[in-house]
């Protein structure tokens, strides 16, 4: 018996040299069907074993790795060492091409896509690219439930959107338990599942839908499952679902679990692999089991997918192929699991052959059932187009069309458009429907164009009769050469032929072609030699068809061969592109030369044989791009006026460097063509350079060519010679203005040149020079040239106007020129205050003339100028000039202290004190001080500043004057202080200085001895304090005592932070700072007993809280109760709530909460005191504790009731929680409660009150519990009326057995006004359960109020078939209705109902189902059936079904119905009536019946009616011959039971000669001469006169035949005399025509006017045969034959 599957070991590892000890899980990998990496690490060298499947050969490598995985499909190695670095090796390139280093252990890692690796590690999952250079992507965490397992695989769907890890783990009973982790890249979601084995399949659900379908496999101790799901995703509307499945999976043995799963998506197959190597096949949308075996003794331990299969390796280093044989597979689940469906839709997904049988039986089936669509559909689907035949097409072009649809044949030819493409022959079938439709061509060229028909010859002659066009698109794609050719042809679509003969490797007569085409169309014939031309072995010789197309005068058809055929610019093409140009030039206007040249069309002709027939043809441009020659060029260039300037330009752009000065020269001769020169040197200066076109103008003396030259690129040029030529030509042309400009923009030229040129030139405008010298830094030259040239005004020009910044140098040349200082000081005055005054300050200070600018200083001064250089200058002025130099140094502000500070130190040491401490130049003002010694100003200075930083500086101890500075500090500067900030910035700076003994010292003089100014003074005393607490603290204590102006409370926080908490207490409690104290008792000094005693003493409420506070913080929660009720405060009534709830203190929390509401409107409060009340009567029984309780509640408060009542519920405070409840009428609480007290009535009258279902059901359920039914029942009907709660009720009162109280209850729900369908069908339900009889009775009533699916579902499971009939009619479900009557007859049928629904199912199958049930069960009746179904049914069917079975024992039961439908004139009706007349041998009726009915097989009823024993219907058989013209037949039938009549009447019919003279021969033979004569009138224009004539004369019947023999004479005489008449006229007419043709001289009588014409020879005959007879009398004397 064959099997599903092929299944071969492709090698074995050891065989190729591989160590058996390194075949392991643990070394092997296996990432595609390519390649296997095998690492030794037995072997003393590490090595790397890479074997390629295919040709089975090892390559080795020496790698020290822990793992390597090969590309799925290319030599590219991926490698993980013991530190988790990865590296990707390219093995062709032998280069690595990407790394990266893994901060964690990887524990798995694959590849998932050819650019994709998979790592997994303890944490999580990574994605690393191979793409660019980017590193490993996180996708997601492992779950916890992978934590401890060993990760065995990974897989993803085909777009990497679902991942799953797969691991195992040990199970408590140690056995393995697969776990996995699904995880969804779109929702970022993942879902641990238990499982071994997993895959994922893309599953074509339907011809447009493709999904992805998981399948989980596992092994667990209640069972192995399989789980085939598919996974979410965006489907769209009209996608089908797929079924969910879960199998059993039965295994061999009870260890035994999946190891592997892996799919064929083209089968829609997966194959599961056990640990014991067996093998599981199962189909993926059924999940059913296909195929079992054992394949392996050993476990594969490693598995990949290939095409249809899967590849593995064992441990015994077997690899093994195991993939689908698509050769057995479909006969295998069809003949042996015997599933044709499974069969049918796996021959459909991968187009298999085996099912044909299958299909054909299917399709049969559903045109049966007229389920015409599906039957199409499965034609379509067919595989291999197996059911894509004629045949097919032929069958459902003979269905019957339906009402309101289309044709079969149309919905066939559509759903393959939609789908696919139609086969040769279904195109063919297709064109010959539409193309007798209007549009029918552009509906075929549609398609053609969309790829959807095949093309054929066939095909092509029929669209040719309605376009040529199209049939040309059809012939080409059927690639029918000679039509196609011929097509062309006719359509004149030349340029074609060319094209497919090359194609098609077929090879015409070219040139036959082509001089054809000269004398039909010119232009088709180039285009076709253009065509010819590409092909070498069609190719035309060009010079012929050059001469063909001169010699006819084509010179436009030639000019565009040779256009064409010259394409690609070929040096092979010389001599044609040559004889273009000639033609043209002879023959054409030189426009065509021109452009032919102009478009650079051909280069290698003559040039030079060209260039002379241009030149003297006037084309002197295109005759200069030719020649070579230097002369040449020279004598055509000057024809300026006849070449464009752009050529030229291009032109010179093009020729050597070395002629372009020629001809330059040239053309320099002519003064006309100067500006084409400047044009061409503009626009090739970089090439030609200016230094070499320079001096071409200057040879020629142009300076206005060297002006314009040069004027267009000096803006762009970086050449001092250019920008140089081009000043000097400006201004030599006087364009001074460009000069200025030039001088003044460019950055290029050489300032000295041009500086000395200008000079040279003696400009009167001297402000080029200007430019010049201010731009170059020449202005002291400027300066010296202008004043020597007495041009002062441009000196005063360049000040003012020109660039007043430059002031400062003009005045410095000026001064060294020793010009007047009455000028200098003018021209600086009327500069003002545009010139800078510290270059100018610098300027005349170092020649010693500061004093020239005083006037201008304080002109600067008075206009308000602030600055510093301005006012230092005159400051420097006034120190010169001894004008009241301190008090200005004291009053200015502008100035720069420290530089006025600097430039006094050496004249004078006290202004330089001066300006530093105006400037608070401290460092200066130190330095020169010390310098000095003037130690008591520098004292005085620094307790007046109060710099904390100066400070620092002086008093460091590096400073060789501190101690002369300090004895001034102590001794003059502080004792004349009178500021205290001044005083305590110097302390603190004596601290800072680390000097606390003197510092000490100097404040126990101010403040202890000093005067009351500083004795009393706040901050002294607390800087001695701090002082003492810093340098002395023993002495803290006494100054506290002793002082009293302090301040305490910052003091005594800073002794704290010192760790003097004594003398922090002292502190707060002398200056009465109570809280202050009583905190560093608690907090500090840690007594809270002392703490006490204070509070005792001091008895205040805020050291009564601070003492509660802490002694709840030590756990005495009713000390610090007490403590807060003194201090009545109630502001930590959380945390007393808290302790006092920890430590079961509620009655001193009931007093506390009683203070605490009083002062505090807080619900908290409120609810805290209700619990309190409820848990101190339920842990001191105390009753009283909740009459307490209810009187609070009973007035006002903020108790959040709800909250404590639930707070009691929990802690079974049950009593407590009902008076909650009950005073916030919470009846669903109060409820609850009253159930858990076992108060049962009470909880329903609160039930009432709530009015909840949750509440409802839940009293429910107690009573029911309790029996109480009663109750139960009163609860139950307030929650029938909600339909959702319907369910779980009768299942609580269902599954403990209530069924009569149920029933009860739902009996009474039907009288409820909010009564819903929920309660009727339930209801019934019930009754189908538990009181069928009330059933029937039940639905009658209420079924239009009952979901009647529900109630079927209950009458199918308790067998209630005419329950169920009612209900299917009454649910508008005729064809269920229709099924239960048949297969239930004895409880369910009724005729009546049987006949109203039968005419409303939609599945027409049911029809013939139910006429065979009427045949069998009620035979009686099937006539009344078939008369309601007639307009139903296929007539056909029926009676070919009901003729066929039970040997037709049947049809005489419906042979009223056959005559009543026989009007349509079916094949099946008829000739199921026709074998009903012949047995019933009533011949009048069938001959009636074949008179009007003549579709059916009438050659088989001829022969079956041929051999009957009664003459009639053997005439009838002889009758059906002659209608289908089997006149032979028909004749010997009628010869054989002498109806002779009847065989004339078949041979005139047939209108066959022999047939007609061999019945004449008939006749003669048997001497039959009435018929003889007879059958001559019948079969007159069959039978031959010679035959006739023959048969009469040897027979002796010429009377017989003589009336015949009269008439064909008579006929054959007409006839010659029509033939003499016609030849006569055709006579005359052309010799009329021939008179008229000669000259009018030799005109003759016309034949016409002759009264006689003789005959001409052979008319003699004709002229007087037969003129006796008349032909219409002579047929009337014939006599009329006939027996």
């Amino acid at each position: 018996m064959s099997i599903p599957i092929q299944y071969t070991e492709v090698f074995n590892l050891t065989g190729l040299g591989v160590n058996p000890q390194s075949i392991s899980f643990s070394t092997v990998t296996l990432e595609s069907e390519k390649y296997i990496c095998v690492r030794d690490q037995v072997s003393a060298q590490k090595t790397l074993q890479i074997i390629e499947v295919e040709s089975q050969s090892l390559t080795t490598q020496r790698v020290n790795a822990e793992s390597a995985i090969m590309h799925p499909t290319t030599k590219v190695l991926a490698l993980r060492d013991a530190n988790n670095a990865l590296q990707i090796f390219n093995l062709d390139m032998r280069a690595k091409t990407k790394e990266h280093q893994m901060n964690e252990p990887i524990v798995f890692w694959k590849w998932i896509s050819t650019n994709t690796i998979a790592i997994v590690t303890n944490t999580a999952v990574y994605h690393w690219s191979m793409e660019g250079n980017s590193a490993p992507k996180k996708m997601f965490d492992r779950h916890p439930n992978l934590a401890n397992a060993s990760i065995i695989n990974y897989r993803t769907d085909s777009k990497q959107q679902w991942l799953l890890l797969i691991g195992l783990t040990r199970a408590e009973d140690n056995s393995t338990k697969g776990v996995m982790q699904l995880y969804s890249v779109e929702k970022k979601v993942t879902q641990p599942i238990d499982g071994h084995a997993a895959c994922f399949v893309d599953f074509k659900l339907s011809n447009n839908y493709v999904t992805t379908v998981v399948c989980i496999a596992t092994n667990t101790p209640q069972g192995g499952k399989l789980f085939v799901m598919e996974v979410p995703s965006n489907k769209p509307q009209d996608a089908p679902a797929f079924e969910r499945k879960v199998e059993a999976i039965q295994f061999p043995a009870p260890g035994d679990f999946p190891v592997a799963l892996q799919a064929s998506d083209t089968h829609g197959i997966f194959f599961m692999i056990t640990k014991t190597g067996f093998l599981y096949m199962y189909d993926v949308e059924t999940a059913k089991l296909i195929y079992k075996n054992r394949i392996s003794d050993d476990a594969l331990f490693i598995t990949t997918p290939k095409q249809g299969g899967l590849l593995g390796i064992n441990k015994k280093g077997q690899v093994l192929s195991l993939t689908v044989d698509n050769s057995t597979i479909v006969p295998y689940i069809s003949n042996t699991l015997g599933d044709q469906q499974l069969a049918i839709k796996i021959a459909a997904r991968a187009n298999l052959s085996g099912a044909d049988d299958l299909y054909f039986q299917q399709f049969t089936n559903l045109l049966n059932q007229m389920n015409v669509m599906g039957a199409i559909q499965l034609a379509v689907d067919s595989p291999q187009g197996i059911l894509r035949t004629p045949e097919t097409i032929a069958r459902l072009q003979r269905i019957p069309v339906m009402q309101n649809q289309k044709p079969a044949i149309s919905q066939y030819f559509q759903y393959i458009i939609e789908k696919s493409k139609l086969n040769p022959y279904e195109s063919l079938e297709l064109a010959k429907i539409v193309l007798q439709r209007p549009g029918g061509v552009d509906y075929i060229k549609k398609l053609l164009t969309e790829d959807k028909i095949e093309g054929s010859e066939d095909l092509g002659d029929l669209v040719r009769q309605f376009s040529n066009e199209l049939a040309m698109q059809i012939y080409l794609k059927g690639k029918a050469h000679e039509k196609i050719i011929e097509s062309l042809l006719a359509m004149g679509d030349y340029e074609r032929v060319l094209a497919y003969c090359q194609r098609v490797e077929y090879t015409p007569n070219y040139f036959d072609i082509f001089r054809k085409l000269c004398h039909i169309d010119p232009d088709k014939a180039v285009k076709f030699a253009v065509q010819i031309h590409g092909n070498t072995e069609s190719r035309l010789d060009p010079n012929t068809v050059v001469d063909m197309l001169v010699q006819g005068n084509l010179i436009k058809q030639v000019t565009a061969y040779l256009l064409d055929i010259l394409k690609g610019d070929r040096a092979e093409d010389a001599a044609l592109q040559t004889r273009l140009l000639e033609i043209n030039l002879t023959y054409s206007p030189i426009q065509v030369v021109d452009s032919i040249l102009g478009q650079r069309m051909v280069s290698h002709y003559d040039k030079v044989k060209i260039a002379r027939m241009c030149e003297k043809a006037g084309l002197y441009q295109r005759a200069l791009e030719n020649y070579t020659d230097v002369a040449d060029r020279r004598r055509v260039i000057v024809n300026t006026q006849a070449i464009p300037q752009e050529f030229l330009l291009k032109w010179f752009e093009d020729i050597p460097k070395e002629e372009v000065f020629i001809y330059l020269r040239e053309l320099m001769k002519n003064k006309a063509n100067l500006q084409i020169v400047v044009k061409i040197a503009t626009a090739n200066s970089s090439v030609l350079e200016p230094e070499n076109l320079i001096p071409i103008f200057e040879e020629y003396r142009s300076n206005e060519g060297l002006y314009y030259y040069l004027g267009s690129i000096v803006n762009y040029s970086q050449d001092p010679q250019v920008h140089n030529k081009y000043i000097m030509a400006a201004a030599r042309v006087g364009q001074l203005s460009e000069v200025e400009r030039v001088t003044h923009d460019s950055d290029y030229y050489e300032p000295e040149v041009i500086k000395e040129f200008l000079k040279e030139l003696k400009l009167q405008n001297q402000m080029p020079l200007i430019n010049v010298c201010d731009k170059h830094g020449f202005v002291d030259e400027l300066v010296r040239y202008l004043y020597s040239s007495s041009q002062l005004k441009f000196i005063d020009l360049y000040v003012k106007q020109v660039n007043p910044l430059r002031t400062p140098v003009v005045v410095g040349a000026l001064l060294d020129l020793d010009a007047s200082e009455d000028y200098i000081r003018n021209l600086i005055l009327s500069v003002g205050n545009m010139c800078q005054t510290e270059p100018l300050v610098e300027e005349v200070e170092k020649r010693n003339k500061l004093k020239i600018i005083l006037p201008w200083l304080e002109a600067r001064v008075n206009e308000g100028s602030q600055e510093p250089a301005c006012h230092n200058a005159l400051a420097k002025v006034y120190i010169d000039l001894n004008m009241n130099a301190e008090q200005f140094l004291i009053n200015n502000q502008f100035y720069d202290s420290r530089v006025v500070g600097q430039y006094c130190e050496k004249r004078d040491p006290h202004l330089a004190f001066v300006a530093y401490k105006r400037g608070q130049c401290d460092l200066e003002l130190v330095a020169v001080s010390n310098k000095n010694g003037m130690f008591k100003q520098q004292a005085r200075y620094l307790v007046e500043r109060q710099s904390p930083e100066l400070w620092a500086h002086v008093l460091n101890s590096e400073n060789q004057y501190r101690r002369q500075l300090i004895d001034q500090v102590v001794q003059t500067a502080l004792p004349e202080s009178k500021n205290s900030d001044e005083v305590s910035t110097t302390v603190k700076a004596f601290m800072t200085a680390n000097l606390p003994n003197e510092l000490i010292e100097l404040l126990e003089k101010i403040v202890l001895h000093g005067s009351s100014e500083f004795k009393n003074n706040r901050n002294l005393q607390n800087l001695l304090i701090l002082t003492a607490i810093s340098a002395e603290p023993t002495r803290v204590m006494d100054y506290i005592n002793r002082l009293d102006k302090y301040d305490a409370p910052d003091i005594a926080e800073i002794a704290v932070k010192n760790g003097l908490y004594e003398e922090a207490f002292v502190m707060y409690s002398k200056n009465k700072l109570n809280t202050d104290a009583i905190r560093v008792l608690i907090n500090y000094i840690q007594s809270v007993n002392r703490a006490a005693e204070f509070a005792k003493i001091v008895n205040e409420p805020a050291c009564w809280s601070m003492l509660g506070s802490a002694q709840l913080a030590t756990g005495q929660v009713s000390d610090a109760i007490e403590s807060f009720l003194k201090a009545d405060d109630p502001s930590s009534y959380h945390e007393v709530i808290q302790a006092a709830e920890a430590q079961d203190e509620y009655k001193q929390l009931i007093r506390f909460l009683d203070m605490a509401r009083k002062k505090i409107q807080d619900s908290l409060i409120d609810t805290e005191l209700i619990y309190s009340y409820a848990k101190f009567a339920k842990l001191k029984n105390k009753p009283e504790a909740l009459a307490d309780m209810e009187d609070f509640i009973s007035s006002p408060n903020l108790a959040q009731i709800q909250v404590v009542g639930d707070r009691c519920y929990e802690e079974e405070l049950y009593e407590a929680a009902r008076i909650l409840f009950q005073s916030i009428n919470n009846y669903a609480r109060l409820a609850s409660t009253l159930i858990k007290l076992n108060r049962l009535r009470e909880a329903v009258s609160a039930a009432q009150k709530a009015n909840s279902i949750r509440t409802w059901k839940e009293v429910m359920m107690a009573c029911i519990d309790a029996g109480e039914f009663r109750y139960a029942q009163s609860c139950a009907l307030n929650i029938i009326i909600h339909a959702d709660e319907l369910e779980d009720l009768l299942h609580y009162y269902e599954s403990r057995g209530h069924f009569d109280h149920v029933i009860e209850l739902m009996e009474k729900g039907t009288g409820l006004e909010r009564v819903h369908m929920g309660i009727y069908t339930e209801l019934g339900v019930l009754y189908a359960k538990y009181r069928p009889e009330k059933m029937m009775e039940h639905i009658t009533r209420y079924w239009a109020k009952c979901n009647i699916p529900k109630l079927l579902n209950a009458c199918e499971l308790n067998h209630l078939w005419a329950e169920m009939r009612f209900l299917y009619c009454h649910h508008d479900e005729p064809d269920s209705a229709i099924k239960i009557m048949m297969e239930h007859s004895a409880d369910a049928w009724d005729h009546g109902v049987f006949t109203e629904t039968i005419i409303k199912v939609v599945n027409m199958e049911l029809y013939y189902r139910s006429i065979n049930f009427y045949l069998q069960e009620q035979p009686k009746l099937v006539e009344d059936l078939l008369s309601v179904l007639i307009p139903k049914l296929d007539h056909e069917r029926v009676a070919h079904d009901i003729r066929y079975q039970n040997n037709g024992e049947d049809l005489p039961l419906i042979k009223k119905y056959l005559e009543t439908v026989q009007d349509h004139d079916l094949a099946k009706v008829n000739e199921a009536l026709n074998s009903l007349y012949i047995e019933e041998e009533d011949y009048d009726t069938l001959r009636r019946s074949i008179e009007n009915y003549r579709n059916f097989d009438q050659l088989a009823l001829a022969a079956q009616l041929e051999v009957h024993e009664l003459l009639e219907f053997r005439r009838i058989a002889s009758w059906l011959y002659k209608l289908n013209k089997q006149w032979s037949n028909s004749i010997e039938l009628s010869k054989q039971d002498s109806l002779y009549k009847d065989a004339m009447e078949t041979a005139a019919q047939s209108q066959k000669q022999e047939i007609a003279e061999d019945l004449l021969k008939f006749f003669v033979t048997k001497g039959l001469s009435d018929c003889f004569a007879a059958c001559l009138y019948s079969c007159y224009n069959l039978i031959r006169p010679d035959i006739a004539l023959e048969l009469a004369w040897r027979n002796n019947i010429l009377d017989m035949s003589m009336p015949y023999l009269v008439q064909v004479l008579r006929e054959y005489t007409t006839k010659v005399d029509d033939l003499v008449r016609e030849n006569k006229q055709k006579k005359l007419e052309a010799e009329k025509q021939q008179q008229q043709q000669q000259h009018e001289a030799y005109a003759v009588e016309s034949t016409s006017s002759n009264p006689y014409t003789p005959p001409m020879v052979g008319d003699y005959t004709n002229a007087g045969y037969g003129t006796g007879y008349d032909t219409n009398y002579y047929g009337q004397q014939y006599p009329p034959y006939g027996y």
